[in-house]
């Protein structure tokens, strides 16, 4: 088996017990939100579940990604000139976390957590891209931390969501660390 079928296999298999572990638990009485999010931790964007584990506390779990294309040069030859290939390159984040709460319909909102993304590259067999200000060259999985912190209309018998706010995700990749600071606005519905 190739390492790129390895890590997709890896891949499905993290997401499969993911939302195994989120089904398992089904008590009543507890605020499930389902939404989508525009930036954050799921970089461009992602598909959120987030239940009520205690009093004003959630834990979430995210889906996201995005793609780049890159023209990648090769001049090996005597003049100089070569040819361009396109490097594709493919990040989903995967994201466990806690937030915190605080407030009646307009709430201030705390959390974190890990993120793990899942890199992979199509096209050229050699070349990088860059994600904020880290460059990527390899597929792998990579683990991250995140943390958030917003603004969150949500009104507590349910309905539509809203939230606004900051994500610092502390990234790592081959060596490499920077803190990518992202924007969020998010749409859902809480039940």
């Amino acid at each position: 088996m190739t390492q790129h079928k390895e890590i997709k296999m890896k891949n499905k298999t993290i997401i499969a017990i993911v939302v195994l572990c989120c089904s398992l638990n089904s008590s009543k009485g507890q605020t499930n939100n389902i939404y989508a999010e525009f930036l954050g931790v799921g970089l461009l964007g992602s598909i959120n579940y987030e239940r009520m584990v205690k009093d004003n506390i959630f834990a979430r779990v995210s889906y996201g990604g995005f793609s780049v294309e890159s023209e990648v040069y090769d001049d090996s030859d005597y003049y100089g000139y070569g040819s361009a290939t396109t490097l594709k390159t493919s990040v989903n984040p995967l994201s466990l976390g806690a937030h915190y709460l605080r407030g009646n319909k307009w709430k201030l909102e705390a959390g974190g957590g890990i993120s793990y993304w899942m890199i992979s590259f199509e096209g050229s067999t050699s070349g990088s891209n860059d994600i904020g200000s880290l460059t990527v060259s390899e597929d792998g999985g990579f683990i991250m931390l995140y943390t958030s912190l917003g603004l969150r209309y949500q009104n507590p018998e349910g309905g539509i969501n809203v939230k606004l706010g900051l994500t610092p995700i502390i990234a790592s990749i081959d060596g490499e660390s920077s803190t990518l600071t992202w924007p969020h606005l998010a749409l859902g519905y809480s039940f």
